[in-house]
C-alpha cells in the first residue's frame, strides 16, 4: 500500500503528541486498518511510531529516531601480516565555534600518509544543541539539528580509501532528546565513508579480539584514569574486552587494568566556554593504534602512539574547509579540494 507525502507529513506532525487511533482516523479521514498500514509503512522507512494498546483503546506517538538502534557489533579482519591499524579520536564538536577542523584535517592527512584506512570516532561528532535561554547557546555557530547534519556531511574530511566508524555521545544525544533525530543515522545515510555504529557504545571484533568503544558522560574526577578503571572494574571477568577505548572524557591516557588495554581518547576541539567554566581539562589529539594477532586471531600486541596538539586556532570555524583527498595513486601528492586557512 502506498501513501502520499502530504498524508505522511500530516500524520507525523499530528502524532508529535500521543494520539488515540480514533483521533488519527478522524484527522486523516482514514479507516483503522488504513492508519495501521500507514504506521507499518512509516516504521519500515525508519521512523519509530510507538503504539500502546490499553484495554480497548489504541494510542500512538511519533518517537522519531528514538529507540531505533539496537546494540551493534562491527567485525574487522587483520591483513596478511596479522595487523590492522586504527586512528582513535573523539569530540570533534562540529558546529561549535571551538571546533578545530584544521586539526581534524591534519589527523586524517597524517593517517593517509602513514597507511591508516580506518578511523574510530568515540562520540560527540557534533556540537549538540542548547536552548535559546542557555548561557552557552552563543558558543555554537550552528545551533539547529539539520544545520549541523548538513555541515558535517559537507565538511567532515573525505579521503579515498579511508572510512570513519563512529558512535554518538552525550552531546549528540541532545538532537535525539530535543528533536527526535539521530544525527548518526542521518549522516551515515548520505556519507558512505562514515559508518554509524550506534548510540554511546559499540562492540568491535578484530578477528577474535574484542574491543569496546564507549562515549562516556563527562564528570570531573580526581584522577584521569578513574572513570575508565571504574568501568572495567564493574565488568565480569568473562565479559571483559581486550581493548577499551573511552571517549567523551577529553583526556589522553593509556594503561593496562585487569589485563585490558585501556585508552582514554582525546578531543579534536578547543576548550569551550562550558569546559573552561566547569574546570574540565581538555587534551587535544589522536591515538594511532596498531593491533597484532597471533595464528588463532587472538590479541598478541596493541601499540598506541599519541599525537597531541598543543596550539588551537581562534575562529578556526570561519576559515577551515573540508579536506578531500581524491586520488590514491598520487601517494603524498594530496589531490584535494579546500584545505586549511
Amino acid at each position: 500500500m502506498k501513501f502520499n507525502e502530504d498524508t505522511i507529513k500530516t500524520f507525523l506532525e499530528f502524532t508529535q503528541k500521543e494520539r488515540t487511533l480514533d483521533a488519527v482516523c478522524n484527522k486523516l479521514e482514514m479507516g483503522e486498518l488504513e492508519v495501521l498500514g500507514l504506521v507499518s509503512y512509516i516504521r519500515k522507512k525508519g521512523t519509530n511510531i510507538a503504539i500502546r494498546n490499553n484495554l480497548d483503546r489504541i494510542s500512538m506517538i511519533n518517537m522519531g529516531d528514538k529507540k531505533l538502534h539496537k546494540k551493534k557489533t562491527k567485525q574487522f579482519y587483520t591483513d596478511e601480516t596479522n595487523e590492522i591499524k586504527f586512528i582513535l579520536i573523539s569530540d570533534t564538536r562540529l558546529g561549535s565555534k571551538y571546533q578545530q577542523l584544521s586539526i581534524l584535517n591534519d589527523i586524517y592527512k597524517k593517517g593517509y600518509e602513514m597507511g591508516y584506512h580506518n578511523v574510530l570516532l568515540c562520540g560527540n561528532i557534533s556540537a549538540g544543541l542548547y536552548s535559546i535561554k542557555d548561557i552557552y547557546s552563543e558558543t555554537n555557530f550552528i545551533n539547529d539539528t539539520y544545520g549541523q547534519i548538513d555541515y558535517i556531511i559537507k565538511n567532515y574530511p573525505k579521503v579515498e580509501g579511508m572510512k570513519t566508524y563512529f558512535i554518538t555521545g552525550k552531546v549528540d544525544d541532545k538532537h535525539l532528546s530535543m528533536e527526535n533525530i539521530s544525527i548518526g543515522k542521518r549522516i551515515s545515510e548520505v556519507r558512505d565513508d562514515m559508518i554509524f555504529l550506534g548510540e554511546n557504545s559499540c562492540d568491535i571484533k578484530i578477528d577474535n579480539v574484542t574491543m569496546k568503544l564507549l562515549s562516556n558522560k563527562l564528570a570531573k574526577t580526581y584522577t584521569v584514569s578513574y572513570r575508565t578503571q571504574q568501568h572495567i572494574g564493574s565488568i565480569r571477568s568473562e565479559d571483559k574486552p581486550d581493548i577499551f577505548a573511552n571517549g567523551g572524557l577529553l583526556q589522553a591516557e593509556k594503561f593496562k587494568y585487569r589485563n585490558v588495554h585501556c585508552l582514554s581518547v582525546p578531543s579534536v576541539c578547543a576548550t569551550t566556554k562550558e569546559m573552561d567554566e566547569k574546570r574540565y581539562a581538555n587534551t587535544i589529539g589522536a591515538w594511532y593504534m596498531t593491533i597484532t594477532v597471533d595464528e588463532k586471531g587472538l590479541l598478541k600486541d596493541c601499540r598506541s602512539l599519541l599525537s597531541p596538539y598543543y596550539v588551537t586556532e581562534d575562529n578556526d570555524y570561519l576559515y577551515s574547509k573540508q579536506l578531500k583527498i581524491t586520488n590514491q595513486e598520487e601517494g603524498k601528492k594530496l589531490v584535494k579540494k579546500g584545505g586549511n586557512k
